[in-house]
């Protein structure tokens, strides 16, 4: 097991997914690839560098369910560029102000 796989609060699932997400400072919602999830967030690649720390707005429809809460970045890690010079980055989320049910619903989807 790596050094990072040991930090995890909750098992990691491979969620391919597209949401919304608002960045700090900005007024419209940009849509983004979910890479994998937990009960407690997720793990997103992004072409907009943020900071360990920023508040993001997120708003999901998964099986049906709107899920709106704030994700707070938890790491962020620099990605090679794939198309052309454009950088892209691999960031983790941790859900904040999430509802208890909801809550509920990303640990079933999750299996915790």
């Amino acid at each position: 097991m790596g050094n990072g796989e040991s930090l995890r609060k909750a098992k990691r699932k491979d969620f391919s997914y597209e949401i919304k997400v608002r960045f700090t400072r900005q007024d419209h919602y940009t849509s983004v690839m979910v890479k994998d999830i937990s009960a407690s967030g997720l793990r997103l690649i992004v072409t907009r560098l943020v900071k360990k720390g920023d508040l993001l707005e997120l708003k999901m429809c998964i099986n049906g369910r709107d899920i709106q809460c704030q994700g707070k970045v938890a790491w962020v890690l620099l990605l090679r560029p794939s198309f052309g010079d454009v950088p892209s980055f691999d960031l983790g989320l941790e859900f904040c102000g999430m509802n208890a049910q909801d809550k509920e619903f990303f640990d079933k989807l999750t299996g915790e």
